[in-house]
């Protein structure tokens, strides 16, 4: 009879401890009997490009869906969705019923001061609406932004772990209280922590802008980023400035007469080789005007890659006129008789993606600003195979490959 009582005294002392949380958030937003009929977003987004998130507005609130398909091992078949909708309610306003087609949603109250992120491309987006300094947490210490990083190192800024190598440290986010919890979903395998983070009421959105295979797709995020801050305007504006230079860039290219071949990927030990066919990465290398020479009778993995042997890209890729072949990810390359087989290597046609690398602390802006801001990236890629296109330009991310060095070549001669 006594552990009877003592169930039901907790059930009832957690009941009223969800009904104090709940009456606290509602007073911290102001909330008020506000018509929803009213529109606090007179700023909105329309999504073009990406596939794995939409929004559409209602008066004081915003209904966000997301989604990705996670692939076992890189296969393409038999892959599993994973789905979450967010209601970002105008803070001071009432939420909508969360039932129907909103029930089981996250609600969250816009716009948010603080926000946490545990992948380093979310600082960059950030960064490119000028919200940085609203961060409170990041992963860790590899961001490319020292200032960041000295943040995080001096406890400024919680560290929470990195999307692609464990959970969210949740502890840490209940001691910073991110107004919003930006979380990249990298694994089936952490889906747990997303509701956990929300069962502790931390208001968690889950991030799939990995899953986009277009680069002008990724970039586009940007306006999933800003929602969170009414930001809207300031993604419209940079988001366009970003379409525009690309559309100029190609435009650049269209008239080219003779089309060169190229491949992009580069060595990852005992006779393979990550190889890009239809991924961003390869993109640029049509946009730039060149043709793929690997595209023909070879499959990509769910990634838009293929790990191929030596022998095998001897076989596909030996004549491409230029190979993107540098990668922070590269380990050293086979022997020069291996290497003398490819045209590229011998006519010194090759490139790299390191430019912006800081090897003390180990970390490349390539998988930060870079993802944000494909403009430069193609502007890069066109001055590197095509520099009379650009006369002026001066490369971000990119430059000439050092066969010498296995690396980056000399500052003089790029």
């Amino acid at each position: 009879m006594r552990t009877f009582i003592l169930i039901i005294s907790s059930v009832w002392l957690v009941a009223c401890s969800q009904n104090t949380e709940n009456s606290r958030t509602g007073n911290e937003q102001g909330i008020s009997g506000t018509s929803q009929s009213q529109d606090y977003f007179p700023n909105k987004v329309q999504v073009e490009h990406a596939r794995h998130f939409t929004v559409s507005y209602h008066g004081n609130y915003k209904t966000v869906h997301t989604d990705a398909i996670f692939y076992p091992d890189g296969e393409t078949t038999e892959g599993e969705e994973k789905k979450d909708l967010l209601v970002l309610v105008q803070k001071g306003t009432q939420p909508p019923p969360l039932s129907g087609e909103l029930e089981n949603a996250q609600l969250i109250y816009v716009p948010v001061e603080t926000v946490a992120v545990n992948v380093q491309h979310s600082e960059s987006f950030l960064r490119e609406l000028s919200l940085e300094h609203r961060i409170n947490a990041i992963g860790g210490l590899y961001s490319y932004n020292s200032e960041m990083r000295n943040k995080a190192s001096t406890g400024e800024i919680g560290q929470i772990g990195y999307s692609w190598h464990s959970p969210p440290k949740i502890e840490v986010l209940l001691e910073r209280e991110p107004e919003v919890f930006l979380m990249t979903l990298a694994s089936l395998d952490h889906a747990a922590s997303l509701e956990k983070c929300r069962q502790l009421n931390i208001p968690t959105a889950a991030v799939f802008d990995w899953a986009e295979e277009d680069y002008l797709a990724r970039a586009e995020w940007l306006k999933f980023y800003a929602l969170f801050f009414n930001a809207e305007e300031q993604a419209n504006q940079v988001f366009q400035e970003i379409v525009n230079r690309i559309q100029e860039l190609k435009d650049l290219t269209a008239d080219i007469p003779n089309t060169e071949s190229a491949m992009w990927g580069y060595y990852i030990n005992s006779g393979r080789w990550v190889m890009h066919l239809t991924s961003f990465q390869a993109q640029y290398l049509r946009d730039a005007g060149l043709e793929n020479i690997l595209l023909t009778n070879t499959k990509p993995d769910a990634d838009g890659v293929n790990i191929l042997k030596t022998e095998e890209l001897l076989d596909k890729g030996k004549e491409a006129d230029h190979w993107m072949i540098g990668d922070v990810h590269a380990s050293p390359l086979p022997q020069e008789e291996v290497m003398t087989s490819f045209e590229a290597w011998n006519s010194n046609r090759l490139y790299h993606n390191m430019t912006k690398e800081d090897p003390l602390s180990g970390t490349s802006d390539w998988y930060a600003t870079a993802i944000v801001r494909p403009d430069t990236v193609l502007a890069d890629l066109i001055k590197l195979v095509h520099p009379e296109l650009l006369p002026d330009y001066q490369p971000v991310f990119m430059g000439m490959y050092d066969k010498t060095t296995q690396g980056k070549a000399p500052e003089s001669s790029e």
